[in-house]
């Protein structure tokens, strides 16, 4: 064999090496059921539209405010409702593989001129674990960011609250946080971390807000 075959010989079998050491990930799919309330009277919302990025299927709501996607692919999705007459809202789910992530989603009739109106929704969130004990389980923390907007055109907000719901394989963990001084157009992005046990996160929404 001259030296140009086996140069040759020798890239092949290192293509063919290196072919092999490639391993596909297979995809992996869930689920993700929700609903849709009216902030102000907890009844369901018929025909709000459901976005999702990254992006699945656009759908919209049933009667009772119910929607699900079934079988997108794992991993972390804000899912956006919009319908005439509210403000859009966006809650962040994280997906896993073969469970059904929930999502409650409360939107806020639009106000009328001259009237404070504030929005909220969770921007990003992650599921940090620590071993912080002496009985060798991991404790979970949720870290969560969020946005607060003045939507009024002319009316400032002197001191505001919003509430979260922190959905877990467990239980539902609340958290309330405050502040002041929101002009009229302007918006605040702020974070906390709350404890939530041992458990696993499926959700966070905002749930309520409050404006003086």
């Amino acid at each position: 064999m001259n030296i140009k075959n086996s140069i040759v010989a020798v890239l092949c079998i290192t293509a063919l090496w290196g072919c092999s050491k490639e391993t596909i990930t297979p995809e992996t799919f869930g689920n993700i059921d929700g609903q849709v309330l009216n902030s102000e009277t907890e009844e369901g919302i018929a025909a709000v539209n459901i976005t999702t990025s990254p992006a699945t299927n656009s759908i919209v709501t049933n009667q009772d405010g119910s929607f699900s996607l079934n079988e997108v692919t794992t991993g972390n999705y804000n899912i956006t409702a919009s319908k005439s007459d509210f403000e859009s809202t966006t809650v962040s789910v994280n997906v896993r593989e073969g469970k059904t992530a929930t999502a409650q989603i409360y939107l806020d009739p639009e106000s009328g001129s001259g009237e404070k109106s504030l929005t909220a929704k969770v921007t990003a969130w992650n599921e940090r674990r620590v071993n912080i004990d002496s009985t060798g389980a991991d404790s979970t923390f949720a870290d969560v960011e969020y946005e607060v907007a003045n939507s009024s055109d002319d009316i400032d907000i002197d001191r505001y609250e919003v509430y979260f719901d922190i959905y877990t394989s467990g239980e539902t963990y609340s958290r309330e946080e405050a502040d002041t001084a929101l002009s009229a157009g302007e918006k605040n992005i702020d974070e906390f971390s709350k404890y939530v046990h041992h458990t696993t996160i499926d959700s966070i929404v905002v749930s309520g807000t409050y404006a003086d």
